[in-house]
């Protein structure tokens, strides 16, 4: 009787330990697609320098938006950075379309200025101007970038210019930063727009001489930014750059007499980082 009964609870434990171990070799469930989108959007204040060749400055609100499936890291983006849209988006290189918009050039100094351009009286005025055209950015590594913009004026000077940019950018656990030079190029339509002088507003002036700016290399500096990550959900970051006309624009009467070689930016943006799906 003990016998049959000692037979039969071995059999159970043997029993319910082949029956544990047929669901520990059970393969896990596929993990759910990945669905929806990670936004991070960016805004903040930015002083710059009203127009180019300006001795007045100009706050503007600024920002950003950089879009991620869930699970990968964000995107660095750099606030000089064009308004731009990644159709070509692999991890090594980025490309697609660009805009960028220039305040314009008036006594006042446009919307936002912090001072007058009276200094400025007698040459013709350069209006509002949205620039579009298209990015390439390398990553040769994942700490250099290098981006080119190349856009044409549709309004106000309405000439064609270019932008590189180089960038260091290292990551220190919660903090980010990036730091390189800066290069802009414009033809001859978009220097003439903000550097040359023709006679008649020279003598209206009084302060300049006839000047023909001509297209080239337009400016060089650097840029650098600082971002610390609070939490997953929001960021802040602050940057600053200076750069300074060279060439024809830097020979120009206009920022030498009138106003300044040196083209300043300088703000805050605070970002906040959110989850949204479409079906």
């Amino acid at each position: 009787m003990s016998v049959v009964q000692r037979f039969s609870l071995a059999s159970f434990i043997a029993i319910a330990a082949s029956s544990a171990n047929a669901v520990d070799l059970t393969p896990p469930p596929a993990p759910a697609p990945v669905e929806g989108w990670t936004i991070t959007l960016g805004v903040g204040p930015e002083v710059f320098t009203s127009f180019p060749g300006a001795n007045s400055v100009s706050i503007w609100p600024t920002g950003y938006i950089s879009y991620r499936r869930p699970g990968e890291p964000e995107p660095f983006v750099s606030p000089d950075d064009g308004f731009g849209i990644a159709l070509l988006d692999l991890p090594w290189i980025k490309a697609g379309p660009v805009a960028r918009f220039v305040s314009e050039r008036t006594l006042s100094g446009g919307f936002g200025s912090i001072g007058n351009n009276d200094n400025f009286f007698g040459l013709h005025n350069v209006g509002f101007t949205a620039e579009l055209g298209g990015f390439l950015e390398l990553w040769p590594t994942d700490f250099i970038r290098a981006r080119l913009e190349a856009r044409q004026g549709v309004s106000g000077a309405e000439g064609f210019d270019a932008n590189v940019e180089l960038d260091l950018v290292e990551h220190y656990g919660a903090f980010t930063f990036a730091a390189g030079p800066r290069f802009q190029f414009g033809d001859s339509q978009f220097m003439s727009a903000y550097f040359s002088v023709s006679p008649a507003e020279a003598f209206l002036n009084g302060n300049v001489y006839p000047y023909n700016a001509t297209g080239g290399l337009a400016a060089v500096g650097g840029f650098g930014s600082i971002k610390y990550t609070f939490t997953p959900t929001w960021s802040a970051t602050v940057f600053g750059g200076v750069n300074r006309y060279v060439s024809s624009a830097g020979g120009s009467p206009i920022p030498n007499r009138l106003g300044s070689v040196d083209d300043m930016t300088a703000g805050v943006l605070v970002a906040y980082t959110f989850n949204m799906n479409w079906f």
